[in-house]
């Protein structure tokens, strides 16, 4: 398990932040719209308190010491005197949370620089299950407590148990990923980037695809522990994720598994017949 010392605080925000948006999720009050983030989408209520949580809990340890950059998808960006990024989605999946519909976490990660391949701590809590995911660069990937080992589920070489889409509001991710929908049992579009990369870690998620661009930024962590557990992520074209920036602003497109062999199919799949 991890030995990082930013473990015990992510910790402590996440269990603050699951009991104080808890109550409002599905209500009027909580999907009320307060403002906008600094990622351009529009702040709900719980956006907001679940920031409040997290940056009051940050604020504590920097009093204690601590400096660090502070990058989060509602305020942007924090400088608390340091180099070491935290980075911070108080609620990802907040469409969700605001519809009542269970499928939400709290989503933070340390990089000692602003690039995916810079992320040396990943941490997601599913707010409704209490599901935790937690991976620390060299050390692993755990769920719950225990090992995160996947085991494949057994399919034929053509097909693929559960197949998730992501993609921006207002794009049809479809069409580029034709070849990879044929081929899939199940369908999803889950409405939680970071714990649809979880899941993929745990083989629950046979394969996880972003044909269009989607935000950097709340890959970071997630990716790191699907890393950890043994997975394969790149773009949808196979090119390394590494030297991706992290920052609000970035896009990238993904492909991932927790297997490599499922991976290598899928870039041969999405490959154009000539």
């Amino acid at each position: 398990m991890t030995r990082s010392p930013w473990l015990p605080v992510f910790r402590a925000i996440a269990a603050e932040i699951r009991s104080t948006v808890a109550p409002l999720a599905g209500t009027r009050r909580g999907r009320e719209v307060v403002g906008a983030g600094a990622g351009g989408d529009q702040t709900i209520y719980m956006d907001a308190l679940a920031e409040q949580v997290a940056v009051a809990h940050l604020e504590r340890v920097h009093r204690e010491g601590r400096r660090f950059q502070l990058l989060s998808e509602e305020l942007g960006r924090r400088d608390f005197g340091g180099s070491e990024v935290i980075l911070l989605d108080p609620l990802d999946g907040s469409y969700n949370a605001k519809q009542g519909l269970p499928y939400y976490a709290v989503v933070l990660a340390v990089a000692a620089a602003e690039r995916l391949g810079d992320v040396t701590l990943g941490y997601v809590l599913n707010l409704v299950s209490g599901d935790e995911f937690v991976a620390e660069r060299g050390a692993g990937a755990y769920h719950n407590g225990e090992r995160l080992l996947p085991e494949p589920a057994a399919l034929g070489a053509e097909s693929l148990a559960v197949l998730q889409l992501d993609a921006p509001a207002g794009v049809n991710p479809r069409g580029q990923s034709q070849r990879l929908i044929d081929r899939a049992q199940r369908l999803r579009q889950m409405g939680s980037a970071a714990l649809n990369l979880c899941h993929t870690a745990t083989g629950g998620i046979t394969l996880q695809v972003a044909p269009s661009p989607v935000r950097a930024f709340d890959l970071a962590g997630p990716l790191l522990i699907l890393a950890e557990a043994g997975g394969v992520a790149t773009d949808i074209e196979g090119k390394s994720l590494s030297a991706v920036s992290c920052n609000l602003e970035s896009r990238t497109t993904l492909l991932a598994s927790a297997f490599a062999e499922i991976h290598g199919r899928a870039l041969q799949w999405l490959t154009p017949q000539k």
